[in-house]
């Protein structure tokens, strides 16, 4: 081919490729329509150990509480996720890890809701089983009052934990951060670390969840 037919390849080739590029679709993710965060309680082990990346998880809601649109969400609804990354020394890791991600929560009547969720804070099981008015939800304006903060989930309060002051179980708050009265464990950025073979979240560890929700 000569010079001027390359030339010309070149020029027909040349819009099809633009074309191409401008009609690549889209990747970006729904706006989320409300956040805020809640209690849980671990119901089957979680252990680094014996779990991988993409295994599916389940925990509860500790108590109950209402969203923004009057949905009540009653205690035991299914929060589920799955498995983002597990490593354990006892698997030769040289640490050892557990990160989770929450993705649909499952309310008693049947509805369900697709979130993104990460793990909050961690405390340890409760001395007592979690009442009804046991549980403290917050809102997406940083507070544990009732009522919604602007463009939150308004998770609204049936109770507070009424652990006594006099106790040493540490008291729920949906507004911490970290991990709380539980011994050779971390939290960073969602990462649960230990310096132990696994990291083990036992039937009955509780945990703030934070949420972005996108109905």
């Amino acid at each position: 081919m000569n010079r001027f037919g390359i030339m010309l390849a070149n020029l027909l080739l040349a819009p099809s490729l633009c074309f191409g590029q401008a009609s690549a679709p889209s990747q970006t993710m729904p706006a989320a329509v409300g956040h805020g965060a809640f209690p849980v309680k671990v119901t089957k082990t979680l252990d680094s150990s014996k779990l991988k990346a993409g295994d599916s998880i389940e925990v509860e809601t500790g108590g109950s509480f209402k969203l923004a649109d009057g949905t009540l969400v009653p205690k035991g609804s299914k929060l589920e996720g799955k498995v983002v990354s597990s490593k354990s020394r006892s698997r030769g890791d040289a640490d050892s890890e557990l990160t989770l991600s929450f993705d649909q929560l499952r309310i008693a009547n049947g509805k369900q809701l697709s979130l993104k969720g990460t793990v909050q804070a961690v405390f340890p099981p409760a001395e007592e089983p979690m009442g009804p008015n046991m549980a403290t939800a917050g809102t997406s304006a940083g507070g544990s009052g009732a009522g919604a903060g602007s463009g939150g989930v308004g998770l609204t309060n049936n109770g507070t934990d009424r652990q006594s002051s006099t106790s040493t179980q540490a008291v729920m708050n949906v507004n911490a951060t970290g991990v709380q009265g539980v011994h050779d464990l971390e939290l960073e950025h969602g990462v649960l670390r230990s310096n132990g073979k696994q990291v083990k979240l036992g039937s009955g560890l509780r945990m703030v969840v934070h949420v972005d929700i996108f109905g």
